[in-house]
């Protein structure tokens, strides 16, 4: 479903916040993301729909490519430059000039014309077949932030109505109908016509995640849902992303709530100072954890 390949992301202040990151969301898989804060929790979920964009690195969404075509990812793209043709005709055998190329990154990406023009329609060939406009991505790709991010201005049916219509998704009438049908689900249906500045936290959780809904998504992101919400407002919302997760939703969730975490994850990955330092099912993380960071954070949360 997602594909994450080696991403690299270093903000404009020199501090680089994911340091390589590799994993893969499978449909149907509830994914977990845990780990202390600041540790790139959050960065490596916005870049899945480049919210934040990687420095380097690629995101597929099943077959399709979100970033532009990193080169290093391609031997077909690396075997077309100047600079692996030079060390091939140096003598070096292939599979050690790639090798190096990526050790020591040699491909001069700055100059346009520096590793040829077959190296150029390498690139621009994987990018023709496969890169999709990230907006069109986004329609497949539900986002729940941790402060909810309603339009205050706009009562809760025109904040679930609002994008399939202004995508021209659905008409008026057919978008109405959906989120009519979404705020009963969540016993909800009496607020439509409210404005989000009278709901509890709980209420706006559950309505942004669905508004989300509202988009008919193949896969749900949720930043920390639950983290700006007080204790007793927590379950409500909790109990919605169980009943997505019963249902084959798609999820990735960045997550504090550890027993949640336990209890519905297909897999959760442990992330520290930007690297995935384990991953694997929550019994393997809970019961029996092999990292010693994780390890360490564990017996502070647990």
């Amino acid at each position: 479903m997602i594909s994450v390949k080696n991403i690299i992301k270093t903000f404009e202040d020199g501090v680089t916040v994911l340091k390589g990151v590799d994993c893969e969301i499978k449909k149907g898989e509830v994914v977990a993301i845990i780990g202390p804060s600041g540790s790139g929790k959050s960065t490596l979920l916005r870049c899945m729909n480049l919210l934040c964009v990687p420095t380097y690195g690629e995101v597929w969404l099943k077959d399709s490519l979100l970033t532009p075509v990193d080169p290093y990812l391609h031997t077909e793209v690396i075997e077309a430059s100047n600079t692996y043709k030079k060390l091939i005709a140096e003598g070096m055998d292939g599979s050690e000039a790639i090798k190096k190329i990526k050790a020591e990154d040699l491909l001069k990406e700055k100059f346009s014309s520096a590793e040829g023009k077959a190296y150029k329609a390498e690139i621009k060939k994987i990018y023709n077949e496969s890169h999709i406009d990230i907006n069109l991505a986004r329609q497949r790709m539900g986002m729940v932030f941790q402060h909810f991010n309603l339009f205050n201005n706009l009562t809760v049916m025109e904040n679930l109505t609002l994008a399939p219509t202004q995508l021209k998704l659905k008409t008026n009438e057919e978008a109405e109908q959906i989120a009519m049908t979404l705020l009963k689900r969540i016993g909800l249906e009496d607020k439509a016509d409210v404005y989000p500045s009278t709901l509890s936290g709980g209420q706006k959780q559950r309505i942004a995640i669905v508004r989300a809904l509202a988009m008919n998504p193949d896969i749900m992101l949720f930043d920390e849902p639950t983290s700006a919400l007080d204790p007793e407002m927590v379950g409500e919302v909790l109990d919605l992303m169980k009943q997505l997760a019963g249902e084959g939703m798609t999820m990735v969730i960045v997550t504090h709530e550890m027993g949640f975490a336990r209890e519905v994850a297909d897999k959760i990955i442990f992330i520290d100072e930007g690297i995935i330092k384990e991953q694997g099912t929550p019994a393997e993380i809970f019961g029996n954890p092999k990292d010693a960071r994780l390890k360490d954070f564990l017996s502070k949360v647990l």
